[in-house]
């Protein structure tokens, strides 16, 4: 039996070699990457509700408002517009995105420095194929940063953040995960930041953001700042976007899905430095983008030109829908914290990162030691949906989840869709009446899904302190 033992091993690693050879193989980085968790769940829970299951859903995080009817009106009128346009996307939008960034992130901008592409999604693909060097990836991060850079060739470098002072990214974490990834054999040459931050909710002070860009530039490290998130700060600390410190390092991208609700329209930007380099990373996307994308879809396209241009209705509809947002998510933090669920306090964007590891040893009875073992225990066993903080880079015993507030705005009692858009609309017409943050106390919105939300996690606190 033993002479047998390494002939069946041979042949099953010759059949492995056939099996890889043969038609349909699967290259080694995309056979490791997994669905989006976010979008996994978005499907897994919509599959259970149409089981009848009554599940909160706080796993998905998209901005759930209606479309405004000004861009629904410019949408319409460019329908009939069917032609490619340019691969970087049709001047008068990069030019109107160019001001917008100048009117809004007190950045210097010109369209020159403003590529378009089918979301922000495949532009930080795109920039991750095109630039030099690994990635330097504060952690927790959004959970397609990773994937997207193995998928490009780079390695990924953890730099750890401090989950007591918001998940803060310091310049001495920064050199630490440095100077270790070099000794390591890595060539970290890009730093990837999400600000306002997904999974957190926490956003950079001005102080901060300065630090990070001024250590960047020291190091001559290519600065990213995802900056999707912006337009949606809370009010109780100001967006201050890294570029303003490090124009010539920093490449700032955002899109249309979270401030304008438009997320299915996939329209992102990329803003690169207005320097040598900066037109040599222009160039590159440009020819990158000719050979994936083309270009964006042409109607979206010129509608997003009405988006991003001065105009009072969509400025009172973004602020209107960030306070919403704020409120919401300040009013779920100040129900944790009085549970006494530690959670970093949101600044911007509808996410909240609350930590179960109080409940650990009451957890470890059910099974639990795990962020993602505890995210299917609340599905499972209390019809709550979130994700784990593993989703997002953290070690699976870090027992925290990301949770999305977004959904909870949809009403439950609306039968059509010009019914659920109705009632939307004066929840947001509510917006200037509502404090900045939630205080404590009755909330000011009428919104049973957010009391569902109460009750359940109050339910599942309860029953971890009577085991």
């Amino acid at each position: 039996m033993s002479t047998m033992q390494p002939q069946r091993s041979l042949s099953s690693q010759k059949m492995s070699h056939m099996h890889r050879k043969g038609p349909l193989g699967l290259t080694d980085a995309t056979s490791t990457i997994a669905t989006s968790p976010t979008l996994a769940i978005n499907e897994a829970v919509a599959k259970r509700r149409a089981e009848g299951q009554d599940i909160i859903h706080l796993g998905f995080g998209e901005a759930s408002f209606p479309l405004h009817p000004l861009l629904q009106t410019a949408l319409t009128e460019a329908a009939k517009h069917t032609a490619y346009t340019p691969v970087l996307g049709i001047p008068t939008l990069r030019e109107a995105i160019a001001s917008y960034l100048t009117r809004t992130r007190q950045l210097t901008c010109s369209g020159k420095q403003i590529a378009v592409g089918p979301g922000s999604k495949p532009l930080l693909y795109a920039l991750l194929q095109v630039l030099e060097g690994d990635l330097l990836l504060p952690v927790p991060a959004w959970v397609s940063y990773a994937p997207q850079a193995k998928l490009a060739g780079r390695k990924v470098i953890d730099v750890e953040t401090d989950p007591s002072d918001y998940h803060r990214i310091t310049p001495q974490k920064l050199t630490e995960a440095l100077d270790a990834a070099r000794i390591n054999g890595a060539d970290p040459r890009i730093l990837l930041v999400n600000t306002p931050s997904n999974p957190t909710g926490s956003m950079f002070s001005k102080e901060d953001a300065k630090a990070i860009a001024l250590w960047a530039r020291e190091e001559g490290i290519t600065l990213i700042s995802d900056e999707i998130y912006a337009e949606l700060a809370h009010g109780w600390r100001e967006h201050t976007s890294p570029a303003r410190f490090y124009p010539e390092g920093t490449i700032v991208t955002g899109g249309l899905s979270k401030a304008f609700s438009a997320g299915g329209w996939r329209l992102g930007y990329a803003m690169v430095p207005p320097t040598e380099q900066g037109l040599h990373l222009m160039n590159a996307l440009r020819s990158l983008g000719s050979e994936i994308w083309s270009s964006a879809s042409t109607p979206v396209q010129e509608a997003a030109v009405v988006a991003f241009s001065p105009d009072s209705e969509i400025e009172d509809y973004v602020r209107s829908s960030a306070r919403i947002h704020g409120y919401v998510a300040s009013w779920l933090y100040e129900t944790f914290k009085e549970m006494g669920i530690p959670c970093p306090r949101p600044a911007g964007a509808f996410y909240l990162y609350p930590d179960f590891s109080p409940w650990r040893q009451a957890l470890l009875k059910h099974g639990v030691s795990t962020s993602e073992e505890l995210a299917l225990y609340l599905l499972n066993e209390w019809n709550i949906a979130t994700l784990p903080g593993s989703a997002f880079g953290e070690q699976p015993e870090a027992l925290r989840l990301r949770l999305a507030t977004s959904m909870l705005y949809n009403p439950d009692t609306t039968a059509t869709e010009n019914e659920r858009a109705a009632a939307l609309w004066e929840l947001l017409a509510q917006a200037d009446q509502l404090p900045a943050q939630y205080q404590v106390g009755e909330p000011q919105l009428s919104l049973p899904a957010l009391d569902r939300v109460q009750v359940r996690f109050t339910e599942v606190i309860t029953s971890f302190g009577s085991e």
